[in-house]
């Protein structure tokens, strides 16, 4: 692909921003209509990573796992804009949604029964989802620098206090058709969060957000969760049956990496994270109690609420501060 090109005669497409070798991938554009605003542009991909080239599909499944991962962003486009609209802060905002030639989809693929074409109608009808661009740096390459490490635990109180205050308002009971559920992240982990000053953090990339009704997650996003970060309680297929304490968890290894700069992804699928290590470094016994009712293995054994959680992170943030 060669940069920049115009998508949908209007956004300026310059870079790769995010390529994280997921379902989705991120590139960085202009949007000409509005004084060369910078946006982010998310589309869909349909590998393993970067090294994988081929859809491992006859061309009916490939066909059929195509519309399933392009669902996946229009889940993320509507989540969005209901959080917006329901004033949830720190999250950006979805700016337009454009259907355009894909910029991920090659026209012909190997497959189990030899080489096929991607019909035109799937090839010309990719999703892009335009976001507003939230300045700021990665928590995952700032907390690695020399002047965040300087206040680390008030550094991580501050963001705990805003990523909760996000959850709070997830996590509120919704009335979706006849029935009642809640939203749950379900992704949270350093790359995620945005740091943009010394007090604002803000969460992006909502597209593993699923919505739990009853007894179990639904929405295409079901199960979508990353490992090293998750639960213990998602093991052995029970992925679709968490709830939010998951989320709770998810923040505490997001912690723990940040202090121990260890990644949790190294230690297999769901490791015990032991919280007492955070005391060699620097942090308080305060802290590290939160830390460890966060990252317990039995979700009774956790904060009941993100609203629980808060309310101890704000009162060390005052101790600290006092």
């Amino acid at each position: 692909m060669k940069f920049p090109f115009l998508l949908d005669d209007r956004y300026q497409v310059e870079r790769v921003f995010a390529d994280s070798g997921g379902m989705g991938i991120i590139y960085f554009a202009r949007d000409t209509r509005c004084a060369d605003n910078p946006v982010l542009v998310k589309t869909t991909r349909y590998d393993s990573g970067p090294r994988a080239r081929n859809l491992r599909y006859t061309l009916q499944e490939g066909v059929d796992f195509i519309t399933k991962t392009r669902k996946i962003l229009e889940w993320e486009r509507k989540v969005l804009v209901r959080f917006r609209n329901e004033g949830i802060p720190n999250i950006p905002s979805a700016n337009h949604w454009v259907l355009a030639k894909s910029t991920t989809l090659d026209a012909s693929y190997e497959g189990r029964v030899g080489a096929w074409s991607v019909p035109e109608e799937v090839l010309n009808t990719e999703p892009y989802l335009v976001m507003e661009m939230i300045s700021g740096a990665p928590l995952e390459s700032r907390m690695v620098q020399p002047d965040f490490r300087a206040n680390l635990e008030e550094n991580l109180l501050t963001l705990s206090r805003e990523i909760l205050t996000i959850l709070i308002r997830m996590h509120r009971p919704t009335q979706i058709g006849s029935s009642k559920g809640i939203f749950l992240y379900q992704d949270l982990k350093p790359a995620n969060v945005i740091v943009s000053g010394d007090d604002y953090f803000s969460l992006i990339d909502f597209g593993a957000t699923t919505l739990k009704l009853g007894e179990k997650t639904t929405e295409p996003t079901a199960g979508c969760i990353t490992p090293g970060y998750s639960a213990p309680e998602a093991g052995n297929g029970r992925e679709a049956y968490i709830d939010e304490r998951f989320d709770i968890y998810t923040l505490g290894a997001t912690l723990w990496h940040a202090i121990t700069l260890e990644d949790p992804r190294m230690k297999g699928e769901f490791p015990v994270l032991d919280p007492d290590i955070c005391l060699k470094h620097g942090c308080s016994v305060n802290f590290a109690a939160i830390l460890r009712r966060a990252l317990a293995r039995r979700p009774d054994d956790r904060y009941a609420s993100a609203a629980a959680m808060r309310k101890d992170v704000m009162e060390e943030l005052r101790r600290l501060r006092a």
